[in-house]
């Protein structure tokens, strides 16, 4: 089980960055701008030096600058539309990614920090987030895919956005099928999954059915004995032979964390369920070892002689949004643009 939660809360404290201004009304002196008070965003715009360089900051910096009719699109959009995953970071979980940017094909950018996608047809409607342009989810996200070498983050990539709810699986697929896609994105889309609530869930799918061609199972669905009370909620499920999988991340090393772990794995093995566990670090051929022996030890009993019942898809929980900040930006934004003609 994952501590991971699909969605991201909304951004708070979003500064719009500001131009020089001679007089010193509108934005800092040229010589204020020059002090630690201040930091350059990009060519003539600058925010108080204070202002957390958050990754929706970042997008907002570079959506300053975007001619009329563009917007962002890629991680960038489906990222202020609520999709956790998509923070901006290559892989590795260090390096700041360009924020990526749909213009018109005659448009131009200026400015370093953004990936430029063009297209010679008409763009689609743009959503307004945060009071910044967002291509829809859908656009976004294959985007993105389509820069992804592997098949398996391509899968990972889809399945966060399913579980976030930013993308719609039917809707993705027909947008996809209008062009040829790489063969990691065909991949992606093709076995996609919208039960899978972290990225390590999804790893753990895809490698129980690619890398040992095993049957679909059930994600996060709850376990019940017989009189009906819920056992536990098991990140995999092989219903069919009784097996089923957890991965335990980093927090799950704590003392109270490793107790209520070993209950829950013991409460599994009471009713007859088969439960193999994999660990953060471990390498893949780790993973499919302990998947191939789980399975081959499991009981096969058929549904009759159980004493287990499977119970229902269990989503993450929704996010409490704020409003606030997003109403304050949208009307600050709604203005830069209408100035833009």
């Amino acid at each position: 089980m994952s501590d991971f939660h699909p969605c991201c809360p909304p951004p708070t404290g979003l500064v719009r960055p500001v131009r020089v201004d001679p007089a010193g009304l509108t934005g800092p002196t040229r010589g204020a701008a020059a002090g630690p008070s201040w930091r350059h965003s990009s060519h003539g715009l600058v925010v108080p030096a204070d202002v957390p360089l958050t990754v929706e900051q970042r997008i907002l910096e570079a959506a300053v600058r975007l001619p009329p009719g563009a917007m962002v699109t890629g991680w960038a959009a489906l990222r202020l539309a609520g999709a956790a995953w998509f923070d901006g970071l290559a892989p590795g979980g260090r390096t700041p990614q360009p924020v990526p940017v749909l213009l018109p094909h005659a448009s131009r950018i200026r400015g370093p920090g953004v990936l430029v996608e063009r297209t010679r047809g008409a763009l689609p409607p743009a959503i307004g987030r945060y009071g910044i342009p967002c291509a829809p989810g859908e656009v976004a996200l294959l985007h993105e895919a389509r820069r992804v070498g592997s098949p398996q983050r391509a899968g990972v990539m889809v399945d966060m956005a399913l579980a976030a709810r930013v993308v719609d699986l039917d809707a993705l697929r027909v947008l996809a099928s209008r062009r040829r896609q790489p063969d990691a994105v065909a991949y992606a889309l093709e076995r996609a999954c919208g039960e899978c609530r972290s990225p390590k869930e999804s790893e753990m799918l895809q490698v129980w059915e690619g890398g040992l061609g095993f049957p679909r199972p059930l994600m996060n669905r709850q376990v019940l004995d017989l009189s009906g009370r819920v056992i536990a909620v098991v990140d995999l499920l092989d219903d069919e032979s009784g097996t089923c999988g957890e991965y335990n991340g980093a927090a799950h090393r704590s003392r109270e964390r490793q107790r209520r772990d070993e209950a829950r794995a013991d409460a599994l093995r009471d009713v007859g369920l088969e439960l193999f566990v994999l660990v953060a670090g471990d390498p893949e051929r780790v993973w499919r070892e302990r998947m191939h022996s789980a399975r081959r030890r499991a009981r096969w009993l058929p549904p009759d002689q159980r004493r287990w019942r499977v119970g229902a898809f269990v989503p993450a929980p929704p996010l409490v949004e704020d409003d606030e900040d997003q109403a304050v930006l949208d009307a600050m934004m709604l203005e830069h643009y209408r100035s833009l003609g």
